[in-house]
């Protein structure tokens, strides 16, 4: 290596007073250093700077002296003894003064570069509101294997929870508990953390009779009490009125204190009404968790209700969406399709079945599921 090259200027270093780290040739007067594969790493007293390098070299400007005759005034100073301290001083001012604008330009980049990527970069790939799955599962288990697909999707999801519409019989059926068949799917149900089941009650748009949705609460609620591991966590009130009279609000009133009230439900006792579409507002009763405000086709969504469900003033917390006949799209499509309907809806389901929409399985629930944010 022929060239001087300069590493890092350490103007009265740690080697001892007037003494410089450098990378130079390895040759000429006052040099010593170890080498290394590439260079060789030598200190260079002022006398062997002067001794050394032509007087236009930049080295004594990178040293912080303003000119050559400044560190002449080191020449008749011994090797190794302090040099002079106005000297000294103005070097290391001129040091601080450096280091000072590098402060001062890294606490720039921080700012202006720096914090808005932290803002922006942990949201990227995160649209959309957190969600959960609402999933009607009128499908009986034939076998251990009928409902695999349900359970791989809720296995591989731990993040996502689901709320799981059981429906044994049109309702709970008119036994003490669901067949064998039943019971045991439930109980392979209740080994995943983030699966919540209520149970399916209809109610015929408020014309059935009030003591006979009384009832099916009743028997869902004494599940648990014949058979612990097939507690039921609130009900799903399907084909719930959506059009408000007096009689239709005292009627909602009761069946959700009946649900609010049955000790053998577990948690919270969720109550969910069917309207399937948006209810008048002084259907807004208490006790009344989530209302699916909409159960359609896809086509319909995007034809005639998605202007007024974007409108629709209620808390997204408190609403459901249900989607069937759903095209096949790409999965980019899927994904901005599900974040777009999470901003106004928590619990999703959407299927592209376009007949019996519950009673078989989704060949895209896998997908769904993964568009789903959580």
């Amino acid at each position: 290596m022929d060239e001087f090259v300069f590493v890092t200027p350490l103007l009265f270093g740690r080697s001892g007073p007037g003494t410089h780290s450098w990378v130079a040739s390895d040759s000429g007067p006052g040099l010593v250093g170890a080498s290394s594969p590439s260079c060789i790493f030598l200190q260079l007293t002022p006398r062997a700077l002067l001794d050394s390098f032509p007087t236009d070299s930049p080295l004594f400007t990178a040293l912080g002296c303003q000119s050559r005759p400044e560190m002449e005034s080191l020449k008749h100073t011994s090797e190794g003894a302090a040099a002079s301290p106005a000297l000294h001083r103005k070097c290391q001012l001129r040091r601080r003064w450096w280091i000072a604008i590098g402060i001062a330009v890294a606490i720039v980049v921080i700012l202006v570069i720096v914090l808005p990527l932290a803002l922006i970069l942990p949201n990227k790939g995160e649209k959309g509101k957190p969600s959960s799955v609402i999933f009607p599962l009128y499908i009986y288990p034939e076998s251990n294997s009928t409902w695999g697909p349900l359970y791989t999707a809720i296995s591989s999801h731990p993040d996502l929870d689901f709320v799981i519409v059981v429906n044994p019989q049109s309702g709970p059926g008119s036994s003490t508990l669901p067949d064998e068949a039943y019971q045991a799917a439930i109980r392979q149900l209740n080994t995943y953390p983030n699966a919540q089941k209520v149970g399916y009650v209809r109610t015929n748009y408020a014309e059935r009779n009030v003591s006979e949705v009384l009832d099916d609460i009743a028997r869902y609620s004494d599940w648990q009490s014949n058979a612990a591991d097939l507690a039921m966590a609130g009900i799903f009130f399907d084909e719930a009125p959506h059009q408000f009279s007096d009689a239709t609000r005292d009627y909602l009133n009761r069946i959700n204190s009946g649900v609010k009230d049955a000790t053998g439900l577990q948690g919270e006792r969720t109550v969910i009404h069917n309207p399937g579409t948006i209810p008048d507002k002084g259907l807004a009763v208490p006790n009344t968790d989530i209302t699916v405000a909409f159960e359609q086709s896809y086509n319909h969504y995007e034809t005639s209700q998605e202007s007024a469900l974007k409108s629709y003033d209620a808390d997204r917390d408190s609403l459901a969406y249900i989607f069937h006949s759903v095209p096949d799209m790409s999965e980019s499509n899927l994904e901005s399709f599900v974040e777009d309907i999470s901003d106004r809806a928590a619990y999703l389901y959407l299927t592209t079945r376009t007949d019996q929409y519950y009673e078989h399985f989704d060949s895209r629930l896998q997908q769904f599921c993964d568009a789903v944010p959580t």
